[in-house]
């Protein structure tokens, strides 16, 4: 008896179920409301998933390890560097990340010369219906359970030893827009007055590098939580041994904080200088 027909037969079952299912992610994305914006100076500007999708296209991203979400999953979305390049901002030297929730953080688009990192600004995790409406899988963040959507930005790697870590690399959830960013210039306004020592230096650099992703300072930086420098603040409540334990932030001590457990992350001369730098600029009382 002959196989091939019954060969055939199956690469047609095949290739119609691959078509079929390329026709549901159109169908998909075609019906996505999610915006992303772009901010290039005074110029604001809007893209839908359905535009970026027709002149991008959509590519699946498969990671090792999710910081979040943890081993082995695969995210639909858009390559970055055809992304920053289709939105005018491929000459971008650093972008500022902005999130639903008020977190803001800068990327050095340096990063993305590496030609064994690809970094994709995704849609939707791959491992749910496509149908239903439902992008991600629940994520317990701080006291609340929230979704990723609009956007999500993940990494991988083809080079075993690059690191991934949300040290060395941004990976924001709630993506909402995406800025031309000039570092100086909009952190100018939090740095510490002409002649201040060089520790209230490093501790500027201490706060433009981690705090100042959720807290804002003279007016500048994230939202996620409180001023630093609003009236009331911790820094001006405290002591100085007060605030550096506060930073430090165990985690054992505040198990629903969204602030990171910065005892893992930061020496404890940058605890020093922050806690310095932050309790040099409350406003005179």
């Amino acid at each position: 008896m002959d196989a091939r027909p019954w060969t055939r037969t199956r690469g047609a079952l095949l290739l119609t179920l691959m078509l079929g299912l390329a026709l549901s992610w159109v169908a998909q994305a075609g019906a996505d409301d999610r915006v992303l914006l772009v901010r290039d100076g005074a110029t604001v500007r809007q893209y839908g998933v359905p535009e970026l999708a027709g002149a991008i296209g959509l590519t699946d991203l498969r990671l090792a390890q999710d910081p979040h979400f943890g081993p082995n999953r695969v995210f639909t979305g858009f390559a970055l560097a055809p992304l920053l390049n289709y939105v005018g901002l491929g000459d971008a030297r650093e972008v500022l990340l902005v999130c639903a929730d008020g977190y803001r953080i800068p990327f050095d688009t340096s990063a993305l010369s590496n030609p064994k990192l690809s970094g994709l600004l995704a849609v939707r995790d791959a491992g749910l219906p496509a149908e239903g409406g439902t992008h991600w899988l629940p994520y317990r963040h701080g006291a609340e359970t929230v979704s990723f959507d609009p956007f999500y930005l993940v990494w991988a790697s083809t080079e075993e030893s690059g690191d991934l870590s949300t040290d060395a690399l941004p990976w924001p959830f709630q993506l909402t827009e995406i800025q031309r960013f000039d570092r100086d210039a909009y952190f100018a306004p939090a740095r510490p007055p002409d002649g201040s020592d060089d520790a209230l230096l490093k501790g500027f650099s201490v706060y433009t590098a981690h705090c100042g992703k959720c807290h804002r300072m003279r007016g500048v930086g994230g939202e996620v939580g409180p001023a630093l420098d609003r009236e009331g603040s911790l820094s001006s409540l405290l002591t100085t041994d007060q605030l550096r334990d506060y930073i430090r932030h165990d985690e054992s001590r505040f198990p629903q904080s969204k602030m990171p457990q910065f005892s893992k992350l930061l020496r404890p001369v940058d605890i020093d200088q922050v806690a310095s730098y932050l309790q040099a600029m409350q406003p005179a009382r």
